[in-house]
């Protein structure tokens, strides 16, 4: 994976799980979870302005933590467990079996964890965009869910349109199995009125973010 960082961001120092293990909220579950898929935890690069020619505004730095599996994948709870054992935002790098993948953790309005990752992949490359820990950061995280990015990097639009996104399926999914006419009609009706919305919801954020632009 190439995150396009510059060498001077590189701390290529080992992490021990037993790190995580020390830390209050963690669950028997949360656990087993890191020992039956984690191999081993690299602390990989270090963003900030000690250590790239970037300033910083709310973001006074993030890291980037290479993560090398032993089964097919990681489950979400563990990412979320990790970022809030650490008091800097992360970007996972993660490698196993499958490919590659990039990962993160932010949080909506409610403090509640929404995480976003790209499709496992042979191999990645993300662009480094701004000028800032804060532009470089949010970037990543467009570069992470093309449905993040659709909504402008808004959590709060993000969570609203992936319940738009679950609701068309079901219907599409009902509308599959309705027999009679009359009904499925219904449900189509019911099924564009959210496409629309969705559409809107899509649309109105991404003319937003080309007017503000994401790389202030």
């Amino acid at each position: 994976m190439d995150l396009n960082l510059p060498k001077s961001t590189e701390i290529n120092k080992f992490v021990a799980k037993t790190n995580f293990y020390k830390q209050a909220s963690i669950t028997s579950k949360i656990h087993d979870l890191i020992e039956q898929q984690i191999d081993r935890i690299t602390w990989a690069n270090k963003v900030a302005p000690t250590t790239m020619n970037v300033s910083s505004v709310d973001i006074l730095e993030f890291q980037i933590f290479h993560i090398q599996l032993k089964t097919p994948d990681l489950d979400n709870a563990v990412l979320v467990f990790m970022q809030k054992s650490v008091s800097y935002p992360i970007l996972f790098a993660i490698q196993g079996a499958r490919g590659v993948r990039a990962a993160a953790v932010t949080k909506n309005a409610d403090s509640k964890p929404v995480t976003l990752a790209t499709v496992w992949q042979p191999d990645l490359t993300l662009d480094v965009k701004g000028n800032s820990t804060d532009a470089i950061y949010k970037n990543y995280l467009l570069q992470l869910s093309p449905s993040f990015a659709a909504v402008g990097g808004d959590t709060e639009k993000h969570s609203e349109a992936a319940r738009l996104k679950k609701s068309i399926d079901a219907l599409s999914a009902k509308i599959k199995r309705e027999t009679q006419i009359n009904k499925r009609q219904e449900l189509a009706r019911e099924r564009h009125e959210l496409e629309i919305k969705l559409k809107e919801l899509e649309g109105s954020q991404m003319m937003l973010a080309a007017r503000v632009g994401v790389n202030q």
